[in-house]
């Protein structure tokens, strides 16, 4: 292990990156590489991550961890390029170019585009989030694996911050707990962060939300439709009966097949049901996106749990008290609905490296110039991902139907009317930028309001806050309250004429 430096001045310093994902491997690439520049400033790195090593698993193993599809795009395909060869030879080719989009707002409403239309030339693709991790572990692998300034320690779970040592507690299985002492402290930890968790208990101005987002779902994986082009990403409004479906391409001729839906609604006892020839039968019945095999749909849907998503909001991601700063889910999970998580999380290591550039690796700046630029794209990230979705079924047909028009009227008239800011984000437009545009068209506020109300009557009515005889009760006491004067005024003016 390597030995701690005595100051935030120190020419060396041991950086723990706590967390194998994108950010954390992104993160470790850059710093690593700053040790081949002329910096005074030269780095060990300790890599801590509770899961296996996705860099040195065959194709076959990969295959059978693989997670979900998601997209890249231009915010974290940017943050690969800066790496000489990292996308050309480690990324390139693991996923499938987006070449259409399909935007279903109802069985017979429908929109198709080319990709070209909306997007550079390569410059989004679909891939599965633990492939990014393989290529990016391989690349680590392949570079520095016999490196002296280079740990890993997979399969190794980080358990507390001991603040006042500047020291990670983690606990590798089938050996002794590890005290793993650090200068710099990078949080890449996940939505359950450890690393957060210091956060709080050391600082009492943080502030830190973690709440679901009010759904709930499943994914199957079906084959390439013939009438399907490969490469077709969708967005289909009531795929099965109350509920919408994400679908991203995927590698092998393949589809993966997103269906959710919301808290508040009742779930069709068809697809609650154990038995893969009922569900099967529902699918037949209702799905009406392009045609698929309902019997191994039904063997894929009850062979799962059901998937909840939760959102992370933070006011600040670093600490001068601890040397640390939060990168990724750690800072800012995020439902999928705009795609953008990933490459935020990997824009927020090329932030890291560039601030590092701009000031000589002085980590006293560098750490509040990472909040000052990264919260306000964490915190706009999420909210975009949250509040430009409706959880009210027919306001989302209307936003979807208006996002359409602004984007048909600017073809036409592009100095007349701008194009719609969610559309720019992929091409690279900055999430708070997208926040502010989106904000000034009114969409946010309103979304916000319908949402949050939404979720707060659930959960009112769900834990008996609220009843339905009270509820009722509070219609009639409307009623008296705004009826009677109004009948009351009515009647004033009948009997004076």
């Amino acid at each position: 292990m390597f030995e701690q430096s005595n100051s935030m001045a120190s020419t060396r310093k041991n950086v723990v990156v706590v967390g194998a994902g994108p950010a954390g491997l992104l993160a470790t690439i850059f710093i690593l590489r700053r040790n081949l520049q002329s910096n005074p400033t030269k780095y060990n790195v300790i890599l801590v991550d509770p899961g296996a090593d996705y860099g040195k698993m065959d194709g076959d193993a990969l295959s059978r961890a693989r997670s979900w599809m998601i997209g890249l795009s231009c915010h974290g395909l940017s943050a690969i390029r800066e790496v000489p060869d990292l996308y050309e030879k480690y990324i390139h080719g693991l996923g499938i170019d987006i070449a259409k989009a399909r935007l279903g707002l109802t069985k017979r409403i429908k929109f198709e585009f080319d990709a070209s239309e909306f997007l550079p030339e390569d410059s989004a693709f679909t891939v599965d989030r633990n492939y990014i991790c393989a290529a990016l572990s391989r690349y680590i692998n392949d570079n520095f694996a016999d490196d002296e300034n280079f740990i890993s320690y997979y399969d190794t779970r980080a358990l507390y911050v001991d603040a006042e040592k500047h020291c990670l507690i983690a606990r590798p299985q089938d050996h002794p707990d590890l005290t793993i002492d650090y200068d710099i402290l990078l949080g890449c930890d996940g939505i359950r962060s450890v690393v957060r968790n210091a956060f709080l208990t050391t600082h009492r101005d943080f502030e830190f939300n973690l709440r679901g987002t009010f759904g709930y779902g499943k994914s199957i994986h079906v084959a390439l439709p013939p009438n399907v082009v490969e490469g077709t990403f969708m967005f289909v409004n009531n795929a099965l009966p109350g509920w919408i479906s994400f679908i991203l391409p995927e590698t092998g001729r393949k589809m993966n097949v997103a269906l959710g839906t919301t808290r508040n609604k009742e779930c069709h006892p068809a697809l609650k049901s154990s038995d893969p020839r009922v569900v099967a039968d529902y699918f037949r019945k209702h799905w009406h996106a392009f045609d698929l095999d309902a019997d191994d749909a039904g063997k894929q849907w009850v062979g799962q749990g059901w998937n909840t998503i939760s959102q992370v909001h933070c006011n600040f991601y670093h600490s001068l008290k601890l040397s640390a700063l939060l990168l990724g889910d750690a800072a800012h999970a995020t439902s999928p609905q705009i795609g953008q998580g990933m490459n935020t999380a990997l824009a927020d290591a090329s932030a890291l490296n560039a601030l590092l550039d701009e000031y000589k690796d002085d980590w006293s700046i560098v750490l509040p110039k990472f909040s000052e630029q990264r919260v306000k794209e964490g915190n706009a990230l999420t909210d975009l991902s949250f509040y430009t979705f409706s959880l009210n079924p027919s306001t989302q047909i209307k936003l979807m139907i208006k996002a359409q028009i602004r984007q048909t009227l600017n073809s036409f008239f592009p100095l007349l009317v701008d194009p719609d800011p969610m559309n720019e984000i992929p091409k690279g437009m900055k999430l708070s930028e997208a926040y502010d545009r989106m904000t000034k068209l009114g969409v946010i506020g309103r979304i916000r309001d319908e949402n949050d109300s939404i979720m707060r009557d659930h959960f009112e009515r769900s834990v008996g806050m609220v009843t339905e005889s009270d509820a009722a009760r509070d219609v009639r006491t409307k009623c008296l309250l705004y009826g009677l004067p109004i009948a009351a005024a009515v009647c004033v003016g009948f009997f004076r004429k």
